[in-house]
C-alpha cells in the first residue's frame, strides 16, 4: 500500500521547481547578475547542485531575467555551461518567493499548448533553449496564477547586504527598466 502512494508523490514534487534549460542563449547575455538576489543564488547552488559555492563569482553564474512583471532566476553550475536551471520569484513584502510549476497543471498546459517547446522527461520542464518562443511563453504562463505554486521563502535581510534594498519597490523599478 505504502508504495501505491510514494509513486505519486514522488513524481509530483519531482515536476520540478525548476525549469532545466539547455542553452540559456541570447537570453544570459541579456539577462544581468543582481546582487540582491546573489545570496539566494548561492544558496540554491548548494542545494540544487550538492556544491559549495564559497569561492564562485555568482555573477558569472547567476543573472536575473524580467518578462514583464515577472522575474527569473538563471543558474549555471558552471561559467562555462552554455544551460543551467531557470526559477520563477518574486519579492512580497520583503519576502524572496520563488516559485515552483503546479504539477496539476500538466494536462490543462499540453491541451493549451500542443506545440510548446518544451519536454517533460522524468516530470521535469525541459527547454532545448531560451529564445524568443520560450521567453514568450514563460511569460504568458508567468501571469497565469493557477500554474505556480510557492516553492520556498527567503526573508531578505537588507542588514548583510546594506547596499541592496531588494524590495517590491525594486521589482518594479527593475521591471521600468527592461
Amino acid at each position: 500500500m505504502f508504495r501505491r502512494f510514494i509513486a505519486p508523490l514522488l513524481a509530483a514534487l519531482t515536476l520540478s521547481g525548476c525549469i532545466l534549460v539547455d542553452d540559456f542563449s541570447p537570453a544570459w547575455k541579456t539577462a544581468e547578475p543582481d546582487s540582491c538576489v546573489s545570496k539566494i543564488a548561492a544558496s540554491l547552488y548548494y542545494s540544487e547542485f550538492r556544491r559549495d559555492p564559497e569561492g564562485k563569482d555568482m555573477k558569472e553564474l547567476a543573472h536575473v531575467m524580467t518578462l514583464g512583471k515577472n522575474h527569473f532566476l538563471m543558474l549555471k553550475q558552471e561559467p562555462t555551461d552554455k544551460g543551467g536551471r531557470m526559477y520563477r520569484f518574486g519579492v512580497v513584502n520583503g519576502i524572496f518567493q520563488r516559485y515552483r510549476l503546479n504539477p496539476s497543471m500538466k494536462k490543462t498546459f499540453i491541451a493549451s499548448h500542443p506545440n510548446a517547446p518544451v519536454s517533460f522527461k522524468h516530470d521535469t520542464v525541459t527547454l532545448v533553449k531560451l529564445g524568443d518562443a520560450e521567453t514568450k511563453l514563460l511569460a504568458e504562463i508567468a501571469e497565469q496564477p493557477d500554474y505556480w505554486q510557492i516553492e520556498d521563502q527567503t526573508l531578505y535581510n537588507t542588514v548583510l547586504n546594506p547596499l541592496c534594498r531588494f524590495d517590491d519597490r525594486d521589482l518594479k523599478e527593475l521591471a521600468k527598466d527592461e
